[in-house]
């Protein structure tokens, strides 16, 4: 059975050929790039594989327009800073042979101030499935979300995640692009916030991220972690209840 890889890409030279490498032993790699100004470019077709330039069109249609320039029955979904544990495409080949199910998971660990948070934080993310079985969820400004019908089974091994979490300053950049993303998104759902909401999500998060998510297992780090998830859940309402009240005050 055919396999495909495909990646989103912007600037992504600083870990891309450790992440093509990764990758080694699919019968595709499909980089969909929006416009690169560094090594980006040049990185992918020496690791053979093919170039397509697309204008940014959000997350999940960018990967939408990936998926659709995949030429093989299973797909493996990868960003620009990830890199696949040692082994991982022949254990990815041995569960799609085996015909269990049409989509797998693969944890995923999230390097956070330089160090791995695998004691505490490796969740497994849908990454592999059936080209034809799958279908992105293009309402989703940010949190992007592919539908596989069926059960997912967690693949062995894990997808270290780099540049997205590893420093506090260029996480909370992230996080606060993120919150304004969701707020588009709410708006045009008809969400908007309350004051309920601003008063009680933020603890709850933090009790979410630190023991639910067991992030109080990997020290002050964790903690800190834990501290920057739960205020990006606080931030996304506190954008939805100034919208609401500023929408309230215009009537």
């Amino acid at each position: 059975m055919g396999l495909s890889v495909y990646l989103i890409t912007k600037n992504e030279g600083a870990h891309l050929a450790e992440v093509l490498a990764s990758c080694a032993g699919a019968d595709e790699i499909i980089v969909v790039d929006s416009g690169s100004t560094d090594r980006t470019l040049e990185i992918a077709r020496a690791a053979g594989a093919k170039v397509i330039h697309q204008d940014w069109l959000g997350f999940a249609k960018q990967k939408d327009f990936a998926l659709r320039r995949c030429a093989h029955e299973w797909l493996l979904n990868m960003d620009g800073d990830e890199i696949l544990s040692a082994g991982a495409i022949p254990l990815i080949r041995q569960a799609i042979e085996s015909g269990a199910a049409v989509g797998y998971r693969i944890a995923r660990d999230d390097e956070f101030m330089g160090e791995s948070m695998v004691s505490s934080h490796c969740r497994p993310f849908l990454r592999v499935y059936r080209r034809d079985q799958a279908v992105w969820d293009l309402e989703n400004t940010v949190h992007e979300h592919i539908e596989v019908p069926g059960r997912h089974p967690t693949i062995p091994g894990v997808i270290i995640h780099h540049k997205g979490y590893d420093k506090v300053t260029v996480y909370m950049d992230k996080l606060n692009r993120y919150a304004a993303l969701k707020n588009v998104m709410w708006e045009k759902s008809g969400r908007g916030g309350s004051a309920l909401r601003v008063f009680a999500v933020f603890p709850l998060a933090l009790f979410k991220h630190l023991f639910l998510r067991r992030m109080i297992f990997s020290g002050p780090r964790g903690f800190v972690r834990a501290m920057q998830d739960a205020f990006y859940v606080f931030l996304a309402e506190a954008m939805a209840y100034e919208r609401t009240r500023r929408s309230q005050a215009r009537r």
